[in-house]
């Protein structure tokens, strides 16, 4: 894994495959991890060995998810119980001076009959292997982060040892999101009160460890840096996964690895509008039971980090929320 120039718009960018069996390829994967997510709170991954077309296959499923009736898609909301399941535009939401304009449908079981296997034959078929190939590639970054941090390198593995396999004793996810193309009429005078405005997603931080994100070429990701309250565009690199530092991996670190702020935007111009939008998240959580080891951050050299204010929404009485109980309030606040 071999750390490369900056690519457009200076997104740090890490190489690598999805097997790495040598200590000395995961430290360094680690290291130049940590140098990533502690200066920029994100980094690219390229060579990841997850090909572009598997996750086409899974975007073309998606549309024809959303293409189905909606007594069909009825069948498959979003448990609350489990997190697994459709979401329906506006139902969750993180700015609620628009519309949030979105599909997405939640993997964290990969039991057949939780999947739309009926009416998109081929869904179960392209989303259980991409979910187990980004499963693989979070437990890879897991032993590089915790070289990084001079732990042992199976102690973040065994506080997330149930990603996708636990039934609810781990909250990772593999989500599917499809963004619609925009309406004409959110294109009126901004002073006419009649005018609905929409985005895609509204601003916020990611809730667990660290998040793998693929997109396709559309735009509209943007983010605030670490001590920064400006909105910056992040460029898209093909067959790139980008890696962000999520809430829990924040607080944990004392916020040396920052979580960051960030949305998607309608993108200008009519054409752009008129275009629908593609990407698969994986959310990497801890177990909920797990106990997070002391952190001795014994990593690399890295920039002075920002002072320490941590979210409201992670401290009871000064005293950082369990995983569980974060996740649950996390979700509270999003759902309507």
């Amino acid at each position: 894994m071999v750390l490369m120039s900056g690519q457009r718009n200076k997104n740090p960018t890490v190489e690598g495959t999805d097997v790495c069996p040598m200590k000395s390829v995961v430290r360094r994967i680690g290291q130049q991890l940590f140098t990533a997510l502690s200066s920029k709170g994100m980094a690219m991954l390229v060579n990841h060995g997850i090909a572009e077309e598997k996750l086409k296959a899974v975007y073309a499923d998606l549309d024809n998810f959303c293409a189905l009736p909606e007594t069909c898609q009825a069948q498959y909301l979003r448990n609350p119980a489990n997190n697994h399941g459709y979401v329906r535009p506006g139902t969750e939401q993180f700015d609620t001076s628009m519309t949030e304009l979105r599909h997405l449908f939640n993997i964290t079981t990969l039991s057949a009959s939780s999947m739309p296997a009926q009416e998109v034959p081929e869904f179960t078929q392209h989303a259980v292997p991409l979910a187990q190939d980004l499963t693989i590639l979070s437990r890879m970054l897991l032993q590089a982060l915790a070289y990084a941090f001079g732990l042992p390198p199976s102690t973040l593995l065994d506080c997330h040892s149930g990603m996708l396999n636990s039934e609810g004793r781990n909250p990772s996810t593999m989500r599917l999101l499809y963004y619609p193309p925009v309406p004409p009429e959110d294109e009126g005078p901004c002073c006419q009160d009649d005018v609905v405005h929409y985005t895609r997603c509204g601003a916020h931080a990611d809730y667990g460890t660290f998040t793998l994100l693929a997109q396709d070429s559309e735009g509209g990701l943007e983010v605030k840096l670490s001590g920064s309250d400006k909105w910056q565009s992040v460029g898209h690199l093909p067959g790139a996964i980008l890696v962000q530092t999520g809430e829990l991996l924040a607080a944990w670190t004392t916020n040396k690895l920052p979580a960051l702020m960030h949305r998607v935007v309608v993108p200008a111009g009519t054409y752009a509008r008129a275009r629908g939008r593609h990407c698969v998240a994986f959310f990497c959580h801890p177990d909920t039971d797990a106990v997070l080891p002391t952190l001795p951050l014994r990593a690399v050299p890295a920039p002075a980090p920002p002072t320490f204010t941590p979210h409201t929404h992670l401290t009871l009485h000064h005293r950082l929320l369990n995983a569980a109980h974060h996740i649950q309030k996390r979700f509270r606040e999003t759902y309507a």
